[in-house]
């Protein structure tokens, strides 16, 4: 399936009815042209120096914009209260080489569409003076430093002046765009402080929604003592008396008109004409009465947010995810309860790699799009298999979204806790939607279940450990992140002239669940054997191994290594591990990766040190996962994986084809096809694999190895031994690091 040209939307608190209106007339224009959509947002999204501590964090998900499949981005630039993050974004958006149009807001610079705010509230100043004959109209408007405001205070003077009505300074008041400056302003008119006019022009239905309250506390009629109107259209008049006439600016169209532009600036398709005139929404805050069609559908829509509402407070989702002990046990919570997000039609958890061993507030000035994270099927328009995907973090999911089809118009919603990014969800619909504020409450929910989850993963194994160091792994009494940090720079500063840098990063239990609370006993012993096997190959004091996380371990050796220094450590390393018997009765041998790399400059950094063996190791662990998406993966990897296991048997293809029901020759070919290498082939790999683990742990002869291997003739092991590995059995034994 080709991909489809997808387009960026940066907004803030995408739930928000406002938000929802131009998002929807976003994505059917996107559907019209053949066009993906990705909604990037956050959830909070506070305004002007007023975020908490550990919350600005959310904001991390706004670097996902630098993502190459975006091939043109929308940015609703007046969803962004936060006074840094806006030009933050910008700054991001002026270093990418793709389109970009502000819809919603003018700035200069930049593509923007948007309503003609002055024109608009020239709409309203003429309803109230043609239509009832109002002389006497005040404005309450935003913030006097933010130009829209003005434009909706120029709107109404123009009105007043082309009709020789009065209209000063006197008549706008300033507010701040929210309930609380409407109460202020009614509470001036009731105490008298300021004289009451005929009308009212609030800025927006907040305001106005905040006015009519308190004036209604008070026995005013609004609608006959004064009439109020409003702007913006967000709905909920239903929650207050009387029901608010407001005008409803075309956001729809605002989001429909920027994707045109887009199309044009993408394929050269012409501009569609699309109006953004806006119209008038009447209500019983004056005299005109309500416009039954406009509260009906409001109605219906407040009728479904409550099911859902009761739906959840009625639900067992809280309770079942306490009860998680596994990853495993949480996406199956997490698919039971899906329904809760209203109409949604797929459901991905986005998780980085290393999310369960995070204990550091993350940095927001650092970029994480490099990281390499992990994608879980919740739930999808089409059902697949469940297998995780692996994928770096700028570009936004794997290869293809499992199970997605092909319409996906996605959010990227953030996950975080305390100060600490854990990933993101990303909400699939198959039509122009989204989700509400109850999906909020949802991945709170889902979140705060997620980082509980991890605390009683570290306090089982706290309880079973406590030698705890600052230096050391508690488990293994290997050194942990800092450790290594410290004794590796030690390493580097005692490097001599001439020696190289060899690392091995190990990865394990890369497909596996053993982060249960009931297993973590089993991950524990993995934990310790995997220190037992590195032990073996670091009987030097040029070599430092550590444990970096829940399943990735390091081996540095400083010396005068050969080129090919590090292979041969990854290789005795995977040897020991693959045949270690802890591994062997957990079931965990195919779940080993190494990554490793000689560096010859002692000036190399740990930073460019890590880097390389990351890049390395990602690019590994998404070959395995693209591996297990191969046709009869399962059913061929039984057969591989226990013939790995037991290799001193006699293993033919004419046998294994026949309990998969295939010809010798399809079994051949789809053997080689998965794996790369052909069946004979790969057992030889095997046998040699496993005389290499007892030629490092054990004193047996040469033909008692041999028939351990399942060979009978040790000659003819020999021989195999040496060309598969270049070396005698006798050279491989005596191999050490000096």
């Amino acid at each position: 399936m080709v991909d489809k040209p997808m387009i960026g939307i940066i907004v803030g608190r995408a739930y928000e009815s406002v938000q929802k209106v131009m998002l929807e007339g976003i994505i059917s224009q996107a559907e019209k042209y053949g066009f993906d959509t990705a909604v990037i947002s956050n959830i909070h999204n506070f305004s002007y120096m007023s975020y908490f501590a550990y919350i600005e964090v959310e904001n991390k998900i706004y670097e996902l914009l630098e993502s190459p499949r975006l091939d043109g981005i929308i940015v609703m630039a007046e969803t962004l209260s936060d006074s840094d993050l806006r030009p933050a974004i910008l700054k991001k958006i002026n270093e990418l080489n793709v389109p970009v149009v502000i819809a919603g807001e003018s700035i200069e610079g930049y593509i923007c569409v948007n309503n003609n705010i002055r024109e608009d509230f020239r709409e309203i100043a003429r309803h109230l003076t043609d239509t009832h004959k109002f002389r006497r109209i005040d404005i309450l408007t935003g913030q006097e430093e933010i130009p829209t405001s003005h434009e909706r205070v120029q709107g109404v003077r123009d009105i007043m002046l082309q009709k020789n009505l009065p209209f000063d300074d006197t008549n706008i008041i300033y507010g701040n765009y929210w309930t609380n400056t409407g109460e202020d302003l009614a509470d001036e008119y009731i105490n008298g402080s300021r004289t009451m006019p005929e009308a009212l022009i609030c800025a927006n239905d907040f305001m106005a929604y905040g006015f009519i309250d308190r004036m209604f506390e008070h026995g005013i009629k609004v609608g006959k003592d004064i009439s109020v109107i409003g702007y913006e259209y967000v709905g909920e008049r239903y929650y207050h008396s009387p029901v608010l006439s407001t005008f409803s600016r075309n956001r729809y169209n605002v989001g429909a008109k920027a994707v045109s532009i887009l199309n044009n600036i993408i394929t050269g398709e012409p501009v569609e004409n699309i109006s953004l005139k806006g119209c008038m929404v009447t209500g019983e805050s004056c005299s005109c009465g309500s416009d039954k069609n406009s509260l009906m559908k409001e109605l219906q829509m407040v009728r479904r947010v409550q099911f859902h509402n009761s739906m959840t407070m009625c639900g067992n989702f809280e309770h079942q995810l306490a009860m998680c002990r596994s990853l495993n046990d949480y996406i199956r919570a997490l698919q039971d309860y899906s329904y809760l997000i209203r109409d949604i039609d797929g459901l991905y958890l986005c998780l980085y790699e290393n999310w369960c061993s995070f204990n550091e507030i993350s940095d927001l000035k650092k970029s994480s799009n490099d990281e390499m994270m992990t994608l879980y099927r919740i739930i999808s328009p089409v059902e697949v298999s469940a297998e995780p995907h692996y994928f770096t973090r700028k570009m936004l999911f794997p290869d293809f979204l499992p199970g997605a089809g092909d319409k996906k118009y996605l959010y990227f919603v953030p996950m975080f806790s305390n100060g600490i990014e854990i990933g993101y969800f990303i909400f699939q619909y198959t039509k122009p939607d989204g989700y509400d504020a109850v999906a909020v409450g949802w991945i709170n929910s889902a979140v705060t279940a997620l980082n509980t989850l991890r605390m009683k993963n570290d306090i089982n194994e706290l309880l079973e450990h406590n030698n705890l160091s600052a230096f050391r792994d508690t488990a293994t009494g290997m050194y942990n992140k800092d450790g290594f940090t410290r004794e590796i720079q030690n390493m580097f500063k005692k490097a001599k002239k001439g020696e190289s840098i060899s690392a091995v990063l190990l990865k394990t239990r890369v497909f596996s669940d053993k982060n249960r609370i009931d297993e973590k006993g089993v991950s524990v012993k993995l934990d310790i054997e995997t220190s037992e096997c590195m032990k073996k190959l670091s009987l030097n004091k040029n070599v430092v191994c550590a444990k970096l996380s829940d399943n990735q371990f390091i081996f540095v050796s400083v010396g005068n290594h050969s080129e090919n220094f590090h292979e041969k450590i990854a290789d005795r390393l995977h040897n020991l591990i693959m045949h270690s018997p802890v591994y062997k009765s957990a079931g965990e041998t195919a779940n080993i990766l190494t990554s490793g790399t000689t560096m010859y400059s002692l000036n190399t950094s740990l930073e460019e040190l890590m880097l390389t063996l990351t890049d390395k190791m990602n690019r590994r662990t998404k070959d395995l996962s693209n591996l297990q998406k191969s046709q009869g993966f399962t059913e061929f990897n039984t057969i591989r994986t226990a013939m790995y296991k037991h290799p001193e048997k006699k293993w033919d293809a004419e046998n294994e084809c026949r309990d998969l029901h295939l010809s010798c020759g399809h079994f051949r070919a789809a053997y080689k096809s998965i794996f790369g290498i052909s069946f004979h082939q790969d057992l030889i790999q095997s046998r040699i694999s496993l005389a290499k683990y007892l030629l490092m742990t054990t004193s047996l002869s040469l033909p008692a190895i041999a028939a351990k291997c399942g060979y009978e003739d040790d000659k003819y092991f020999l021989r195999q031994f040496r060309q598969q590995t270049g070396t005698s059995p006798n050279a491989y034994r005596k191999f050490d690091l000096i």
